[in-house]
């Protein structure tokens, strides 16, 4: 027996295992401190283990996307893309919900397109932009259209535009997408007329409208805007450069209207006159590689591969050659410009390929400015 003193300085008597029990008990505190920092350290491992294989998992999808979305729309064509995929706002779901949408429409896309291509001998256009404006109330240094060199902006005429329209469509059988351009679209004074003329061609399928965002569009066209044949895309400007852009996206939402709103980097294609190489190697491997070849133009009665050959033209740039452009005014002979128009589309370069670098990289920052302040109408 252990004898010691209690409160009141009696004896008290312990069993000789006291310390045999405080040991244990020290022991057991100790294991319970050790399983502790092991239980922290195995979750801290898990935790980094999880936000590894995150960044595996995001990095591998990011590689992966893009090929899964290139293979699918080589598959489905420019049927799905342009038809359905903007028609029916399947842009605005997640990245899964398109891949099993396009899946869903592949069989009837690579249908159409051998019904269409194979066996009717149909000329379908994807997609075809036609500018409106020259007038832009931003001064962009890495303009693609090249806006800002022309020194005196116009608004294109209304009765030339849609006849000339007239004159494309009767030629062909079908516009997917049919794209309006500026400058800044919503500064043209005959918007409402001609996108009303647009909506009513049975031909076009879709009327694509572009735009910076810094122009509210009123009551009028905004309740044109909510057709179920219109899409307006807001161009990657950042807010500092089109500060109305997050107003002008409420507005499209608060009318219901089938918008998207692009985040991409711009291209450096040199500007007016860049240093580029002529030869005629270099200029057919970078027209293969060009994305700019695909935004086929249609103005002043021409149709054009791409929106440099349109306005380096009317700017005095360069002077394209004949079989770099297909003349649809005032024709109406379908055979004939179709196989014009098939043979310009099978062309391995073109002379406003001289005048551009023809950069595939998206790596400039969207809308930098050359001095000239912006003209917005947001409401309060």
């Amino acid at each position: 027996m252990l004898s010691t003193r209690g409160r009141f300085g009696h004896a008290l008597h312990l069993p000789m295992c006291y310390d045999a029990t405080i040991t244990k008990t020290r022991k057991i505190f100790r294991k319970k401190i050790e399983i502790k920092k092991i239980t922290s350290i195995f979750k801290h491992m898990i935790f980094k283990m999880h936000h590894l294989l995150k960044n595996i998992l995001n990095r591998t999808l990011s590689l992966i996307k893009p090929m899964i979305t290139a293979l699918l729309k080589t598959l489905s064509g420019p049927w799905y893309y342009e038809n359905i995929y903007y028609k029916y706002r399947f842009h605005k779901m997640s990245f899964w919900q398109r891949g099993l949408a396009r899946l869903f429409f592949m069989p009837m896309a690579l249908g159409l397109r051998l019904i269409n291509e194979s066996i009717r001998h149909r000329l379908e256009i994807p997609h075809l932009e036609m500018p409106i404006t020259t007038r832009c109330n931003l001064h962009c240094r890495d303009c693609a259209n090249l806006i800002p060199f022309f020194p005196h902006p116009v608004d294109f005429d209304i009765n030339r535009l849609t006849k000339d329209a007239d004159d494309f469509l009767v030629n062909v059988d079908r516009v997917h997408r049919f794209i309006i351009m500026g400058g800044e679209t919503f500064l043209y004074r005959e918007l409402y007329r001609l996108v009303s003329y647009l909506i009513q061609q049975n031909k076009i399928s879709l009327v694509h409208i572009f735009t910076n965002g810094s122009i509210i569009p009123g009551p009028d066209i905004l309740q044109l805007l909510q057709h179920r044949k219109i899409l307006v895309t807001i161009s990657s400007f950042p807010v500092e450069v089109s500060p109305n852009k997050l107003c002008f996206i409420a507005t499209m939402e608060a009318n219901h209207i089938n918008y998207r709103v692009e985040y991409n980097l711009w291209r450096d294609l040199g500007g007016f006159n860049p240093a580029v190489d002529s030869n005629t190697e270099v200029l057919k491997h970078r027209f293969a590689n060009c994305r700019s070849k695909v935004c086929h133009n249609f103005s002043n009665g021409e149709y054009h591969l791409c929106p440099r050959s349109i306005h380096g033209e009317r700017l005095g740039q360069f002077s394209p050659d004949e079989s770099d452009r297909v003349i649809f005014r005032d024709r109406k002979n379908p055979q004939v410009l179709r196989k014009e128009l098939r043979e310009l589309l099978h062309k391995e370069y073109i002379t406003a390929c001289s005048k551009c670098t023809g950069i595939y990289e998206e790596t400039l920052s969207p809308g930098i400015q050359m001095g000239r302040g912006t003209v917005s109408n947001c409401p309060g």
